[in-house]
C-alpha cells in the first residue's frame, strides 16, 4: 500500500489547497526529510497574492506559478536517504538550503554560485516545505547544531539574506546605515548591519510588535513610515548629511524608492532586498547629482572565505536574532490558508511579524 502524506498546492491567488499524495522517494544523491517547521516568506506571499512582475501574464502565471508546493524556509529530519548519500543519517536535524546551483555556467565556475545562470530553487522549481514530507539534494543539506531548535533552523534563509546584502554594502564602523522596512528581512538586514560593526542604525517600522522587537535588538532610532517629516527626520539623525548606506526591505509599490535616494548621502549605497510587486521608476536626477550606487541582492553566499550561512548560525547561537520574538504566529498545514490569511489581515498586522508552519 502507497503512504501519503498531506501538501499544500497552490491553485489559484488567494487559495490553497490540502492534497493527499504519495510520500516521495529520494532519488541518487538525495535525502527525504520529515518536515517540522517552513516559514512562510514574502516571495511565497507574492505569489499567493498573484503579484509577480515576471510572471504577470495570465498564461504565465497559470503555467508557472500554480499546482507547485511552495515553501523553502524549511527545518526537518532525515527520514530516508537515497543511494551514494555519504556523511547524513537517519534521524539528523537538518535545514534546507534552497537554491540549486548548476555548477556549470561561468558564475558558478567563478565562485558566484548566488548568480547561476541556471539556478533553480527548492518550493518552486522543485517541491517545497509545505508539506509533511519533501526530497532535497544531500548537498543543499545543513546541519543543525545540537542547541539550535526548528524553528531557528527554519529561519535561517531570512537571517542569510541580510547577512549577504550587508556584505555587499561593505557596512564597516565608519558607516550609519538606515534599514527601510521592519519584516522579517529587514530585522535580518538590522541584526548584520549590527554585526557587522556600523557606526550607528536607523530603521523604520510601521506597527507597534515591530518596533517592540527593534528595541530588543538595542537600536534607539525608530521612525514611522507615514511620519510626513521622516525625511528630515533621518536626516538630522544622521548629522544632517544623509546616511552612508541604505538598506531597503520593503518592495512592493515601490515608495520606499524614492525615500532611498532622498536619505542616502552623496556618493553613498543602496542595497535592495524587497521584492516589488510591480514595476517601479527611479528619479535618475537624484541617482546621477548624489552619485549614488545601487546594488540587488538575493540569495547569498561567501563573506571571503566564510560561508555566509556560517555566519547566520554563529548569529543564531549566540542570539543576536530574536527568533521567538519574531515567529509570531504558528499554524499546522491543515490550516495554511489561515496562515496566509494572517499575513494578509490589516487588521490584525500590528501584531504580525513571521508566520510559520509547524508539523
Amino acid at each position: 500500500m502507497i503512504k501519503t502524506m498531506k501538501a499544500a498546492f497552490l491553485i489559484k491567488p488567494g487559495e490553497i489547497r490540502i492534497k493527499k499524495i504519495p510520500i516521495p522517494d529520494p532519488e541518487p544523491g538525495w535525502v527525504r526529510l520529515k518536515n517540522k517547521a517552513c516559514g512562510v516568506c514574502g516571495t511565497d506571499m507574492h505569489y499567493y497574492k498573484g503579484k509577480y512582475p515576471e510572471l504577470r501574464p495570465d498564461d504565465a502565471m497559470k503555467g508557472i506559478a500554480f499546482h507547485k508546493i511552495y515553501g523553502h524556509e524549511v527545518s526537518g529530519v532525515i527520514d530516508k536517504i537515497g543511494l551514494g548519500v555519504k556523511g547524513l543519517k537517519i534521524g539528523d536535524a537538518v535545514a534546507v538550503i534552497a537554491p540549486i546551483y548548476c555548477k556549470k555556467c561561468k558564475y558558478c565556475r567563478s565562485g558566484m554560485n548566488n548568480l547561476c545562470e541556471n539556478l533553480k530553487v527548492i518550493g518552486f522549481d522543485y517541491p517545497g516545505g509545505f508539506a509533511e514530507y519533501m526530497t532535497v539534494p544531500a548537498e543543499n543539506i545543513y546541519q543543525l547544531p545540537s542547541i539550535m531548535s526548528f524553528e531557528e533552523g527554519s529561519i535561517l534563509d531570512v537571517l542569510v539574506i541580510g547577512i549577504h546584502a550587508v556584505h555587499l554594502a561593505n557596512v564597516t564602523m565608519a558607516d550609519r546605515v538606515v534599514v527601510l522596512g521592519a519584516g522579517p528581512i529587514g530585522l535580518a538586514l538590522l541584526a548584520a548591519a549590527k554585526r557587522a560593526g556600523a557606526r550607528e542604525v536607523f530603521i523604520t517600522a510601521k506597527y507597534q510588535s515591530q518596533k517592540e522587537v527593534v528595541k530588543k535588538m538595542g537600536v534607539e532610532h525608530i521612525f514611522d513610515p507615514n511620519d510626513r517629516n521622516l525625511l528630515n527626520k533621518i536626516t538630522k539623525t544622521a548629522n544632517n548629511d544623509g546616511v552612508d548606506c541604505v538598506l531597503e526591505s520593503v518592495g512592493g509599490n515601490g515608495e520606499s524608492v524614492e525615500l532611498a535616494l532622498k536619505v542616502v548621502r552623496k556618493g553613498g549605497r543602496i542595497i535592495f532586498t524587497g521584492f516589488f510587486e510591480e514595476r517601479v521608476s527611479i528619479n535618475f536626477y537624484d541617482l546621477l547629482a548624489k552619485g549614488v550606487t545601487i546594488i540587488g541582492s538575493g540569495t547569498a553566499g561567501f563573506w571571503n572565505l566564510t560561508s555566509e550561512l556560517e555566519l547566520a548560525v554563529d548569529m543564531l547561537v549566540k542570539k543576536e536574532f530574536p527568533v521567538k520574538d519574531i515567529i509570531t504566529h504558528r499554524f499546522p498545514i491543515e490550516e495554511i490558508n489561515k496562515a496566509f490569511q494572517q499575513k494578509l489581515k490589516l487588521e490584525e498586522k500590528d501584531k504580525t511579524i513571521k508566520v510559520e508552519i509547524f508539523f
